[in-house]
């Protein structure tokens, strides 16, 4: 049964449209913000210019510096008479340089080993066994996105040889020439690593009392090709307004907030390692954290947590309470999750509803040209809201809130998911 305060929380939520509003600001005007980027800096100046806006106590940036890239320009020759060009991204990280070699397609790591990739350049798609490939003697990449209409993907890969992406399509295209003979290509790829500053937005909600506090996160650096609406503007937005609407409300929670959109996500999670290394001695008190990525989208949306069964009878209670579908799942969260998994703290997301596992997550827009603002839902961003705000409320009062895992017990999980 929800609380008067929480009545009053949800009719705040569900009557203004004000987080579409600011992630049509960011994505319009700040455009992908890739890490490190003056796109990247400006956006952390506008999140804490809202930040400053709605009243969070001691809104800032906190700086970190990480191995980034800037991209240059990459491309992908049929070799033969007559040559053909094939329309290409050069994926961030990728090592600078041109090779040549016959094409072969590797599907799953158990390919490899059969297969002959010694001098040859992999055809896969966006899961591809990197490192296994090289090891074999791949000397070079092409990405294909496993699903069509969507563009070649992006993401960040491991400085290991040269690689680019392609598009479904064209991937297709290349695998019914290499059924019918030998393909040799020619592969370029420019990228320039070097260290780069990027930037955490952090403020807090001061509640009345109580101990403990829960940390609201999301990333709100993307990727170049595109607005990084879905990942992961939303995800910013969504918390900027479950912490507006909680500073309304400051005087009856039973502990502190703190609302911090992350940096260098996609390179690595570089921004909630820091967060967690600067505030070390502060994350005992951490009640729990959410961690949103890719939310707000036209699905349902749903709460995952990193196997903490114990949580379920709360989730139903609020699944109950709010009235809403939201789907709940126990499985590890997105990449600024596990900084915080590692330590032993509860965590947890908001996402859009999917199956466990990569291949649902590669359905959606994330990492293409096609992640822009008008794919994001007003209603489910504000089910985003409904779902942070009043359950945050709850887990700041409850008497009873799950302890830290020991780091012994979080290696043991970590040992019985991986065999």
């Amino acid at each position: 049964m929800l609380s008067e305060t929480e009545r009053r929380v949800l009719k705040e939520t569900y009557s203004g449209d004000r987080a579409l509003k600011n992630l049509t600001t960011l994505c319009d005007e700040y455009g992908g913000r890739f890490a490190g980027s003056e796109e990247n800096r400006a956006a952390a100046e506008y999140i804490l210019g809202l930040y400053e806006d709605i009243g969070l106590d001691d809104p800032h940036l906190e700086s970190f510096t990480f191995p980034g890239c800037r991209v240059g320009e990459s491309g992908l020759e049929i070799r033969g008479t007559p040559s053909k060009k094939i329309q290409t991204l050069t994926l961030p990280m990728t090592p600078s340089n041109s090779v040549e070699g016959e094409l072969v397609a590797v599907e799953n790591v158990e390919d490899v080993k059969p297969l002959d990739i010694e001098g040859k350049i992999v055809l896969g798609t966006n899961r591809l066994p990197l490192r296994a490939c090289v090891d074999a003697g791949a000397v070079g990449f092409v990405w294909m996105h496993p699903f069509p209409m969507m563009g070649p993907p992006t993401g960040v890969v491991p400085q290991l040889v040269p690689s680019v992406s392609v598009k479904h399509e064209d991937g297709l295209m290349l695998r019914r020439l290499m059924a019918k003979r030998d393909v040799s290509v020619r592969l370029e790829a420019e990228c320039e690593v070097f260290e780069r500053e990027s930037w955490n937005v952090c403020g807090d909600v001061k509640g009345s009392g109580g101990d403990g506090y829960v940390l609201l996160g999301g990333h709100h650096d993307g990727h170049e090709i595109a607005q990084a609406a879905f990942d992961c503007g939303a995800a910013c937005m969504a918390i900027t307004e479950m912490g507006r609407i909680l500073n309304n409300v400051s005087k009856e929670l039973d502990g502190d907030v703190r609302v911090v959109c992350f940096s260098a996500e996609e390179f690595g999670f570089w921004g909630s390692k820091d967060y967690a290394k600067r505030h070390a001695d502060e994350m005992k008190d951490m009640r729990f954290t959410y961690q949103l990525d890719c939310n707000g989208g036209s699905e349902p949306q749903m709460v995952t947590v990193d196997y903490w069964p114990q949580l379920e009878p709360f989730y139903g209670k609020l699944r109950d309470d709010l009235g809403l579908q939201m789907p709940f799942d126990q499985r590890m969260g997105p990449g600024d999750s596990r900084a915080f998994h590692e330590l032993g703290i509860p965590t947890g997301s908001i996402i859009d509803y999917r199956e466990p596992g990569r291949l649902p997550l590669l359905k959606t827009v994330r990492h293409t040209v096609y992640d822009t603002v008008d794919k994001i839902s007003l209603r489910r961003l504000q089910d985003d809201v409904a779902i942070g705000t009043v359950s945050t409320m709850r887990m700041l009062a409850s008497k009873d809130w799950p302890s830290h895992r020991s780091l012994d017990d979080v290696e043991a999980l970590k040992k019985s998911l991986s065999g």
